[in-house]
């Protein structure tokens, strides 16, 4: 007889332990995953893609507002009398853009790994704080005499990169894994398309 394992709720159901009295653990995996493939569409799957959606289109926001940000940084930081409207420095505009891009290579291998090693529902609950500290973080931060404002939103962004990075290979297996063959596909088509919206 198997041990039974911990976890499963209303939304996601422990299917390993409906079978754990099987002995034989290939034969128990088949039998979860049949379980899993015979469901019907529903709220549980429209729950699963509205989670991981979210997490899509707030990267999407994370990364591709930066162009509006390094605008205004330019206003404010580097207005000056000869120019009405000030322009941030080219090295700095592009060092602040890539600075997430960076962060986001090491994101996917690091927490790709460690959803692995840890458990991917634990993972996933890290990253998404990881998102939203660094997001304010950044909102937050301010020119100093110790450190300039490009640092700053530099550090910031790598480390929301890292976040965004591990949403999206976690995103899409905890998507996948709680889908029918059936619907995999257009289940996984929602939550990225929600990066386009």
């Amino acid at each position: 007889m198997a041990m039974r394992t911990a976890g499963g709720n209303a939304a996601f159901h422990n299917f390993h332990n409906d079978y754990a009295h099987i002995v034989d653990p290939n034969e128990r995996r088949r039998l979860a995953l049949a379980e899993v493939d015979k469901a019907p569409f529903g709220w549980y799957h429209v729950r699963a893609i509205t989670v991981a959606g979210i997490g899509f289109f707030t990267d999407a926001y994370d990364i591709f507002a930066v162009g509006l940000v390094t605008s205004m940084l330019g206003v404010v930081y580097w207005h000056n009398a000869k120019s009405k409207a000030g322009t941030i420095p080219t090295s700095s505009d592009t060092a602040i853009k890539v600075a997430t891009s960076g962060g986001t290579v090491l994101g996917q291998v690091g927490f790709g790994y460690l959803a692995d090693v840890v458990g991917r529902k634990r993972m996933y609950g890290l990253e998404l704080i990881l998102i939203i500290f660094c997001t304010l973080a950044q909102a937050l931060s301010s020119n100093s005499a110790s450190i300039s404002i490009v640092g700053i939103i530099i550090f910031w962004r790598v480390l929301m990169g890292v976040g965004i990075g591990g949403d999206y290979p976690l995103s899409s297996i905890i998507t996948s894994e709680f889908a029918t063959t059936k619907w995999r596909g257009a289940m996984m088509g929602s939550v990225f398309a929600m990066q386009g919206l």
